[in-house]
């Protein structure tokens, strides 16, 4: 999943100008529309999977996870490796963690 999201922010990046161009052009696009279901279905699809194997909170949703990745990937910073830490930063949140029963909550 870690790479998938890797690979996604810098898809994010390309992707705004694209889409930008793509909605001014035919917003009601059914190009547009595949690609949505495409990358919604396949994302989710990871993200189900990386619950069911205890990999990330049970909490997170796809939508939650493209947000937070797709604000990453928007972040104007002329340090390269910046938006990569901070995807390391989000991916941290969003691994399972057991509570620890002691703790405070």
């Amino acid at each position: 999943m870690s790479r998938w999201l890797h690979q996604y922010v810098g898809f994010a990046a390309t992707k705004r100008a694209l889409n930008e161009a793509l909605l001014e052009a035919a917003p009601d696009s059914n190009v547009l529309l595949a690609c949505r279901t495409a990358i919604t279905g396949a994302g989710t699809a990871l993200i189900e999977r990386a619950q069911r194997a205890g990999v990330i909170r049970a909490d997170a949703d796809f939508m939650d996870v493209v947000r937070m990745v797709g604000g990453i990937a928007l972040v104007p910073t002329a340090d390269p490796g910046q938006k990569e830490r901070m995807l390391e930063l989000a991916l941290d949140g969003l691994r399972y963690r057991p509570r620890d029963r002691h703790a405070e909550p």
